[in-house]
């Protein structure tokens, strides 16, 4: 069923559940930094900043940890899925991966969290792999947004999505 000015989009909800495993289960006290981004987690959030970054690095005190993000990351444990296909994808695969490229930026700026795994290639389709649903959704959007097409959203429980983007 398309929403009000996404025609072209179709959303599947699928019953099967999953739970984050990489969620924080509760907030730590104080800040922690992750050495691998470069993340602060201060007032229970991750967020970028790198001169409060330089001056928490340079304590001892400062819990250092890998991000939730960068743990995804590095377990290779993606929320999203986006699959890009057709034959306008093979003619024009350099503006759309800067397309990718550009709002994948955008959205680590919001939140370190969103961050891309891997992208391959599986049988003419490119699919890249996302540390969050969110992250894949934004992407799908901007494609449909920026070339039209036709996208698909299928989420499996409430956290795990696959989204198709094809012309």
């Amino acid at each position: 069923m398309a929403r009000k000015g996404e025609q072209g989009s179709r959303y599947i909800q699928e019953f099967e559940t999953i739970d984050d495993p990489y969620a924080m289960k509760k907030a730590l006290t104080g800040e922690a930094i992750c050495p691998r981004c470069k993340a602060v987690f201060k007032d229970k959030r991750w967020f970028f900043d790198e001169d409060l970054y330089e001056e928490l690095s340079e304590s001892p005190n400062v819990l250092r940890m890998l991000c939730p993000g960068c743990r995804k990351a590095i377990d290779k444990y993606p929320m999203g899925y986006l699959y890009i296909s057709g034959e306008f994808w093979k003619t024009h695969e350099e503006d759309i991966m800067r397309l990718i490229n550009n709002e994948y930026e955008k959205a680590r700026d919001l939140n370190p969290l969103h961050q891309i795994i891997n992208i391959y290639e599986d049988n003419g389709t490119t699919v890249i792999e996302t540390t969050t649903d969110h992250l894949a959704q934004r992407l799908g959007r901007a494609l449909r947004k920026a070339y039209k097409g036709n996208l698909e959203f299928r989420w499996s429980g409430e956290k795990l999505v696959r989204i198709y983007w094809s012309r």
